[in-house]
């Protein structure tokens, strides 16, 4: 076997992490003598788009472990898995809040030592609109992060008792000369956790940015996010 190098990651951390991901079932890496990869393969259950888990696999690889990997080398092959008795069908918001979430407003206040985001999201064309909240030191650096933490409170306000949802990693990355949020989300329900990723584009507006991703994180899930 290919010898790991020291604070390399080796085939197990990638397969962990591709494990988090939606629909996921298994993967396994082939790699090259030095250690690079070469082929990812993954089975996944049926009913999810494969570019989307794809896309995703991407996007974790490179959040968790700093890895840019291309995406020709990774393959999907789904399976059907037989329905349960009594399975609970996937919860989503109600049929009056819709599917749609749009971003708001985004507001940052402070207070001698302490500095709060607030982020209001609205949930269906002309519906509630949810304002989030999280409070952190009063430091520039850590702002945008507070931004990211404020709008998954407002979705989890959104989402009710049904959902839980925590805010995993911020991290900015440069894609095609533009500065890009990318964030990780970890999402609870009664069925089990799983692990969201959502990017998006700064172009010139950091906030927008960081409250964005989190929002797509979501709409990776079953949500559409109104621009």
């Amino acid at each position: 076997m290919p010898e790991t190098k020291k604070g390399e990651p080796g085939s197990g951390d990638y397969e962990r992490v591709i494990c988090q991901i939606k629909g996921v079932l298994g993967a396994r890496l082939v790699t090259e003598p030095d250690g690079s990869i070469s082929e990812i393969h993954i089975m996944a259950v049926s009913g999810r788009n494969p570019k989307q888990i794809v896309r995703d696999v991407e996007s974790a690889i490179l959040v968790q472990l700093g890895v840019a990997v291309d995406h020709k080398k990774i393959s999907i092959v789904q399976v059907e898995l037989p329905q349960l008795p009594g399975e609970v069908a996937e919860e989503r918001l109600s049929d009056t809040q819709g599917d749609r979430l749009r971003l708001v407003s985004i507001n940052l206040f402070t207070r001698g030592l302490e500095t709060e985001a607030t982020v209001e999201v609205e949930a269906g064309t002309g519906g509630t609109i949810y304002q989030g909240h999280a409070f952190g030191p009063n430091a520039p650096e850590y702002n945008l992060r507070l931004v990211a933490a404020a709008t998954v409170n407002a979705l989890e306000k959104c989402c009710g008792s049904n959902w839980s949802i925590a805010l995993e990693d911020l991290v900015w990355v440069e894609v095609a000369h533009h500065r890009a949020a990318v964030c990780a989300i970890i999402l609870v329900t009664h069925q089990g956790s799983e692990y969201l990723v959502g990017a998006a584009l700064a172009d010139g507006d950091d906030r927008q940015a960081a409250a964005r991703a989190v929002l797509k994180a979501l709409a990776s899930r079953c949500y559409h996010v109104n621009d």
